[in-house]
């Protein structure tokens, strides 16, 4: 029997008989595990002294960072084998932690550059809430308290408005006071509570209304003046405006990463599932 001349064919045949020869000449050598390696480096150790310094405003002794040394590595390899032993599975608390430092690391990753003087300008245009003053009443007031309050209240208010009764004779004390002026709505709901602060600043001017029951009681408000909402100086307002150009260049681009991420681990989710995911329920796969 002739053997065909093809050098490959030769190459292949030798090596095959190579290997088994090795094989059977060292059957007894295995392959050994790589074994994970725990290391603790000078950089580690200046840590632990930097941190231990700003806690207690003084440098460790050296007993101390020796302490501090074996605590760092006893926790290492414990963490290590609990991960080995996959007891961070379903760890809520160690999920979330997980979740936090990983958000901390997109955010300092994601570098947004200075807000263009064009798109501040837009936002000045865009975002009245904090361009706008509020607006600001000013207007008098006659207190009641709640029992009996309602009827004394509403008889007071009809002798008003028919100018048949003296202002200062009526109601009960108030330590705030009968008279306050170029108030907004928030001043008046720290004040007041906010039901009383919103119904205050759409009374009409110049005649007396109510009954209005704040948080102390019941009134009768008179507004005097109205000052309306002004627009504050785009200057004013510049590092407002910058902060809000950040945060919404920050969400979008934290956004587009969190797709990437999804579209990387392909999540899946059951059909019941997916109507609570919102603007991310186009991005997962729907099991039937």
């Amino acid at each position: 029997m002739r053997l065909p001349r093809e050098p490959l064919l030769h190459f292949l045949t030798l090596g095959g008989l190579l290997f088994a020869a090795h094989a059977a000449l060292r059957p007894s050598e295995q392959v050994v595990p790589l074994v994970p390696v725990v290391r603790i480096t000078a950089a580690d150790a200046d840590w632990l002294r930097e941190m231990w310094t700003r806690q207690w405003r003084r440098p460790p002794t050296d007993e101390e960072l020796s302490r501090l040394v074996a605590d760092y590595l006893k926790e290492e390899v414990l963490a290590r084998e609990a991960k080995a032993l996959n007891l961070d599975v379903g760890d809520t608390v160690i999920r979330r932690r997980l979740a936090q430092k990983m958000a901390f690391l997109l955010d300092d990753t994601i570098r947004v550059a200075d807000p263009p003087e064009a798109e501040l300008r837009a936002l000045y245009e865009a975002h009245p809430e904090f361009v706008l003053t509020p607006p600001r009443v000013s207007f008098s007031q006659v207190f009641f308290r709640r029992e009996n309050g309602d009827d004394r209240a509403r008889a007071t208010l009809a002798a008003l408005s028919n100018g048949a009764m003296d202002l200062e004779e009526q109601g009960d004390s108030l330590l705030l006071g009968d008279s306050f002026a170029d108030q907004d709505e928030q001043t008046l709901g720290n004040l007041f509570g906010p039901s009383f602060a919103r119904t205050v600043v759409d009374l009409p001017v110049g005649r007396w209304s109510g009954p209005v029951e704040s948080s102390y009681g019941l009134h009768l408000v008179k507004v005097t003046a109205v000052s309306p909402s002004q627009a504050r100086p785009f200057a004013e307002v510049r590092v407002r405006l910058a902060e809000v150009w950040h945060r919404e260049r920050q969400e979008a681009a934290e956004a587009q990463l969190l797709r990437g991420l999804i579209e990387k681990y392909r999540v899946s989710v059951d059909a019941a599932v997916r109507p609570f995911l919102g603007p991310l329920a186009g991005q997962v796969e729907v099991r039937p």
